[in-house]
């Protein structure tokens, strides 16, 4: 499923403020701008975001930025076009390397979540746990995540824009496998929906099964892809 106007997810917004934009010329004129990582997230050769001046021809103006840049790899998000249309003709390698979901409806779930606000006992126990998770997050909002009165994990917001608020869950490591991940996504998102009124999005950066399935057992449904296209190896 494509769904207009979905925005940019933390994780890929804060390695694009990051990136350096550097100008692809053609004899003296700036033809497009490619933006590469800065190397704390993604590798400094690898290009996060291209952007081609109009009526130019964007497979030839990124050809010409893999060059000059010395770039091994572009990442990008499926709905972005402007890259997807450029790709065409050149001979690079591409692979799955993370999702985007929106949250469609709470599902029944097996065990009931509360969600609360932290204390110090939590802190100590999921403290870097949900640091972790929320990096990426410009003004996150950390609840505790409570089932059978004892705090599993951790439910972490963040307001994207006026609709849009982005989600992230984390399982403490004693907890899981019991599918409390999905029990924690869907009633987070649903309260978000209720009381607040909100659009729920989320995202996996990694391939990692686990963190899908919650999602989806949530009332997650996948939205787009995010590729990284990678020069051949000879």
């Amino acid at each position: 499923m494509y769904l207009d106007g979905f925005p940019e997810l933390a994780y890929s917004r804060l390695v694009r403020k990051r990136a350096r934009g550097v100008p692809i010329r053609d004899g003296g004129r700036a033809v497009a701008i490619a933006w590469m990582a800065d190397g704390t997230i993604d590798t400094a050769d690898t290009m996060v975001r291209f952007d081609v001046t109009a009526g130019e021809k964007a497979p030839r103006r990124l050809a010409d930025a893999l060059q000059q840049t010395g770039a091994n790899a572009i990442r990008f998000f499926g709905g972005d076009d402007v890259v997807r249309g450029a790709l065409k003709g050149l001979e690079l390698d591409t692979e799955v390397t993370g999702a985007a979901f929106v949250f469609r409806h709470a599902p029944p779930l097996p065990v009931k979540v509360t969600l609360r606000e932290g204390s110090m006992r939590d802190s100590l126990v999921l403290g870097e746990m949900a640091r972790e998770q929320a990096a990426a997050f410009d003004d996150p909002k950390i609840l505790i995540a409570e089932i059978n009165h004892e705090a599993v994990g951790v439910a972490i917001t963040d307001v994207i824009d006026k609709n849009w608020s982005e989600l992230r869950i984390a399982v403490h490591q004693p907890h899981r496998g019991n599918g409390y991940g999905a029990a924690i996504a869907a009633s987070a998102a649903d309260r978000l929906v209720a009381t607040e009124g909100r659009l729920v999005c989320a995202g996996v950066h990694t391939l990692d099964e686990r963190s899908r399935l919650s999602l989806e057992r949530g009332g997650f449904r996948l939205v787009d892809y995010y590729f990284t296209a990678s020069r051949r190896l000879h």
